[in-house]
Parts: C-alpha cells; sequence; structure tokens
C-alpha cells in the first residue's frame, strides 16, 4: 500500500510539473504575439515616384504616325490628358507601372496593337533665399518639406523670421509658421514640389 502511494505522489508531481512548463511556453507566445503587432512604419515614396509639380515628357511609341511628345506639369489633382484625350493619374505612381497602365488602356481600347510608353521626368528646381545660409536652386528629390529644404539650404540664419516662411507656388503663395513646424513637423511641416520657390524673410526683431 505504501508503494502504491510513493507512485501516485510521484506521478502527481511530475504532472504539476508538465502543466507549468506548458503555461510558461503559452506565455512566452503571448509575448510574441504582441511584439508582432507593433506598428510598422510607412515607406516614404522615393525619386521613382511621380510627384505633384513634376514636369513629365510622355513619349507615345507607334509604328505609323506617332503623336508629338506631351509635356505637362502634374497638377494638385494629379490628373494628366494625354493622346485622344485618354485621362490617367500621375501622381503618387511609379513611372514603369503607370507606362504599363497607359500601354494596356491603349491596347484594351483597340487604339493601337503595338506601343511602347516612355515617361520622363524633366528637372525642375526648387529655389530657396532671403534668411537661409546658402540661398539658390536645388535639385527636387524624392519627398521634400519646409523644413528639409531649409536645412538643405544650410538652415536659417541669426535674424531669419521663422514664422513668417513663404511657398511660391503658380501664382499663389503659401505661409508655414516654422516655429510650430520644429515642434511638431507632423502637424505643421507642409510639402514642398519641383519648381516651388521658398522665402524665408529676415528680421532683426
Amino acid at each position: 500500500m505504501r508503494g502504491l502511494m510513493t507512485k501516485f505522489c510521484f506521478f502527481g508531481s511530475l504532472l504539476v510539473l508538465l502543466l507549468g512548463a506548458g503555461c510558461s511556453t503559452t506565455g512566452g507566445g503571448s509575448a510574441t504575439n504582441g511584439a508582432a503587432q507593433k506598428p510598422v512604419e510607412s515607406p516614404t515614396h522615393g525619386n521613382d515616384f511621380l510627384n505633384v509639380g513634376d514636369k513629365v515628357r510622355v513619349v507615345l511609341d507607334i509604328p505609323v504616325a506617332p503623336p508629338p511628345p506631351t509635356e505637362m506639369q502634374i497638377p494638385e489633382n494629379g490628373e494628366l490628358t494625354l493622346h485622344l484625350a485618354e485621362k490617367f493619374i500621375f501622381k503618387d505612381k511609379k513611372r514603369n507601372v503607370l507606362e504599363q497602365e497607359i500601354r494596356d488602356r491603349y491596347v484594351e481600347k483597340g487604339y493601337f496593337k503595338i506601343i511602347n510608353v516612355t515617361i520622363e521626368v524633366l528637372p525642375r528646381p526648387i529655389t530657396v533665399g532671403g534668411g537661409v545660409r546658402a540661398p539658390r536652386d536645388y535639385a527636387h528629390q524624392g519627398q521634400l518639406t519646409v523644413l528639409k529644404t531649409i536645412d538643405m539650404a544650410g538652415g536659417f540664419t541669426e535674424y531669419a523670421n521663422k514664422r513668417k516662411v513663404k511657398i511660391i507656388r503658380g501664382g499663389r503663395t503659401i505661409l508655414v509658421n516654422c516655429k510650430k513646424a520644429l515642434e511638431d513637423p507632423g502637424k505643421y511641416d507642409v510639402a514642398v514640389f519641383p519648381g516651388d520657390t521658398i522665402h524665408v524673410p529676415e528680421s532683426p526683431f
């Protein structure tokens, strides 16, 4: 009888140890799942993406009587009208993807059987002037903002008025408070497009 009780206690202890190990494994799994749910940052667009303000040349290469190349600037709504009044969204598209989209549309509608499409982005600098340390024209690269552009131009001068920075775009002016943008760039920093002029006024006060 005493031997039977000893065996029972041994197996009982073994069962408790196994259950405890199972609970520890489950806890580790929960920690892994929590890490997997960590938010992933959105990738920024590189130079391969088309942006508002880009000046593009679109070449439609067809065997017979090809139309002349089209040169246009991408407007804020991102839409351009090409040959035969076909409209396409250029904004935030990859060039090679949009080239294929344009080709497929013309072929599917029966306009052409063979067509090659090439999109070129023509150089359009941005101009930075006023209270910055290196005022001049700069090439527009990637996704630029007012603060990034001013950093590119060497930063603010001693007397720069950071509260009234101007973006001049197509005849209109956008005022940017860079004091607030430095504190909260996600809310107050403003995108800069090809062809924009950034002017930082200066004041001794």
